[in-house]
């Protein structure tokens, strides 16, 4: 393979994260693999080309710097051309330039691996919490664009806001430590050499930044010393860091206890380092947030234990291997008596090299990546192929649904042609499965909605579900859980909700909708076969890499003659609902896909859909379509941004007064007394007045927001299956 490696800083730069990356594409060269590094030259003394260990490394000249990244103007045109000459790439991040990286890559057709290495966290300043989470957007928008994302350990996966979003391509791979053995006698005689003979050596290193803990340490010390006089700390590493100036903060502290701490600066010498780790009597990591900081794993192969804070990802070292305890995070108290109690019972924490190696076994971890490098060039190879094939398969499709007739249905939307055995299905007009009564409900549980998109496929979903007391209804990305509560409210159902976005699931579960709720992979459902009388899928199968396998897991888990009903994002939408992203389209651009601070109508989407290309991929999972409707012309400028970029972190950030909330919650519809008196209020009455155009189409539009479709499970589903079907044929 020809694998190029992405990252800010390389070899001689050397944190955590450049260990990582220098020893994977190392072991990668070493396996006969042509590896190239393209990074910052980040010390004009470094050569912008030259090969080390078998890998070539190129270096752009930066001409400036921001916070903990570098401003390099040539890094857009030499990453384009290396990608081009690449099978794969792989980067590192954090990584500003992510996004470019992963966008050149989907558009030159080469798979990207990402691998993380710890989600940005800044000091405490206005800036540098501006910086954090337009970091955050950054490397979401890369991982949504990503083929494969791995993380040090699920645990810190599991808790990390970026990363659990994306758990289907995600794997966990423990990072490689590669350490030499200590030299006993020369530890011994650096300790007597610094005068500490006598003393119980507390070490801790790294950069001293805000997040490594190193005050809560400072705060124990004399704490430690009360039942300990002899407690003496050692610090190895960098003090002054150009980004967080967290070192003075600290001066006090280290002040009241100078004479009971030695700082011993940056070692860059290995076998220096191991020493350095050998004279501890303990090594401690009193991290706030940490991924997994790689000095417990070198520490514990020098034969010293560790303590560390129990937080996600910093943990996983000590509770995988045994060989030191676990702290509570932000609590000096509870630090103090966990290093007193590890230091009084030290014989039973002392690692072995081989304990920690069955745990933390390099040969497995450069294995781990190179397999997985290797399948992604595989299914990229395949899903060309696929590509190809499917090009050819939806222009015989395309032709097919071209000579079906177009119909417009009463409430103006159009629908593909149908069956003739389904064109009396009640079903086939919006909300046609809902009596007056349900309507009248719907009508005060929407009253807040100021999608009016949204508030078009609502009856025209739930119409298509025709409902019955004691059905059994899968809502397939039921996020906060709205129609699981429209729902509940209709009929007496048993209603399961999933999701993979665990926080939307917690939201669902403080509104307390009627429903069974879980979070799960939705390509690979929980559920047995045929278990479910209807199924709901709402806005959920543009945001899926693979929506054809995700529909096919659901007409496994529906029941024969079973209901789907689902809406996706229309591919030629309106001008006016998404301006920003139907310009960029117009020019030729990529649109916006993340869920930053412009939240348009591709938000976190992998596509959208047509409504040959949505016939298409639900015939192909074995369904029979009953419905197909386009909805939604006339839009109100820029609503999608103004109800998602503007409305919705007000509610979810609970930053609205009672009084305005109430009449801007989906849950809270039948709280508004319905006064023009309160502007949101007004603002729901203009986008009223606006959709109202929709009840009169002409039947000739072109541009919509929604496609709503209504399928079927074949009572006796046809084994013989061909290879597509279309709508209409």
């Amino acid at each position: 393979m020809k694998i190029l490696v992405v990252l800010t800083y390389y070899h001689p730069h050397w944190t955590g994260l450049t260990v990582h990356a220098v020893r994977v594409a190392e072991h990668l060269a070493q396996c006969g693999h042509q590896v190239t590094v393209l990074t910052s030259r980040h010390a004009h003394d470094l050569p912008r080309d030259e090969l080390l260990n078998g890998v070539r490394v190129v270096r752009l000249q930066p001409v400036s710097r921001f916070s903990r990244g570098m401003i390099t103007p040539a890094f857009p045109w030499a990453a384009a051309q290396l990608i081009a000459e690449h099978d794969v790439v792989q980067i590192h991040t954090p990584l500003p330039e992510a996004p470019l990286v992963a966008m050149l890559c989907r558009g030159l057709g080469r798979p990207l691996l990402m691998t993380h290495h710890g989600d940005v966290v800044m000091p405490d300043s206005p800036m540098e919490q501006v910086l954090e989470r337009v970091a955050f957007h950054v490397l979401r928008s890369a991982a949504t664009l990503a083929d494969g994302i791995t993380s040090y350990s699920e645990d810190y996966a599991r808790h990390s806001k970026l990363l659990w979003p994306f758990r289907d391509k995600l794997t966990c791979i423990y990072p490689p430590v590669e350490f030499p053995e200590p030299d006993q006698a020369a530890a011994a005689a650096w300790k007597h050499e610094l005068g500490l003979d006598g003393r119980r050596l507390i070490g801790f290193g790294g950069r001293w930044v805000s997040e490594k803990g190193f005050d809560d340490l400072l705060r124990a010390l004399p704490l430690i010393r009360e039942e300990l006089p002899e407690a003496h700390l050692v610090f190895a590493g960098e003090r002054n860091v150009a980004y967080d100036d967290f070192y003075q903060v600290c001066k006090p502290l280290i002040a009241a206890q100078q004479d009971h701490i030695t700082f011993l600066g940056l070692i860059q010498d290995r076998r220096r380092l191991a020493s350095f780790y050998a004279m501890l009597d303990l090594f401690a990591l009193p991290s706030h947030t940490d991924m997994m900081a790689l000095t417990q794993v070198e520490a514990m192969l020098c034969g010293t234990p560790v303590v560390a804070t129990d937080i996600p990802g910093a943990r996983v070292v000590v509770r995988e291997t045994g060989f030191g305890q676990l702290a509570p995070a932000c609590d000096p108290p509870g630090l103090a008596r966990t290093i007193l109690e590890t230091l009084r019972d030290r014989e039973r924490y002392l690692p072995t090299r081989d304990g920690v190696r069955r745990i933390f076994d390099t040969r497995q971890t450069m294995d781990s990546y190179e397999e997985l490098l290797d399948r992604l060039v595989r299914t990229r190879s395949r899903s060309s192929l696929r590509a190809r094939t499917a090009r050819r398969i939806a222009r015989n499709t395309l032709h097919a649904i071209a000579a079906a007739p177009v119909t417009a249905t009463a409430a103006a939307t159009t629908a593909l042609h149908v069956p003739a055995a389904h064109t009396a299905s009640s079903s086939a007009l919006p909300g046609s499965g809902l009596s007056p009564d349900d309507r009248a409900m719907l009508e005060r549980l929407l009253r807040n909605e100021a999608d009016m998109a949204y508030r078009r496929r609502v009856p025209t979903l739930l119409g298509y579900l025709d409902l019955h007391d004691g059905e059994t209804v899968l809502d397939c990305g039921c996020g906060m859980g709205v129609y699981l509560m429209l729902m509940g409210r209709l009929r007496r159902l048993n209603l399961v909700g999933v999701d993979g976005d665990l926080d939307r699931l917690h939201w669902a579960e403080r509104e307390q909708v009627p429903a069974s709720l879980s979070g799960v992979n939705i390509h690979d459902l929980p559920f047995a076969d045929n278990s479910f009388d209807k199924v709901l899928m709402s806005e959920v199968l543009e945001h899926l890499a693979d929506d054809r396998a995700a529909l096919r897991e659901i007409y496994r888990v529906l029941k024969p003659g079973g209901i789907l009903a689902l809406s996706v994002p229309h591919a030629n939408y309106p001008f006016w609902w998404d301006p920003i992203n139907k310009t960029i389209e117009a020019l030729g651009g990529q649109p916006i896909r993340n869920a930053g601070p412009i939240t348009g109508l591709w938000s976190n989407h992998w596509r959208l859909y047509r409504p040959e290309s949505l016939c298409d991929v639900v015939t192909g999972a074995g369904f029979a379509v009953e419905a197909l409707e386009e909805q939604t012309h006339h839009a109100f400028p820029f609503i999608h941004f103004i109800v998602y970029s503007i409305g919705k972190p007000l509610i979810e950030m609970n930053l609205l007064p009672r009084r305005f909330r109430d009449s801007a919650d989906r849950f809270r519809g039948e709280r508004n007394s319905g006064s023009l008196l309160n502007p949101i209020n007004l603002g729901i009455r203009l986008f009223r007045l606006v959709d109202a155009r929709n009840d009169h189409l002409r039947g000739d539009e072109k541009t919509f927001v929604s496609l709503v479709l209504k399928a079927r499970k074949p009572d006796a589903p046809d084994t013989s299956m061909p290879e597509r079907s279309s709508c209409g044929q």
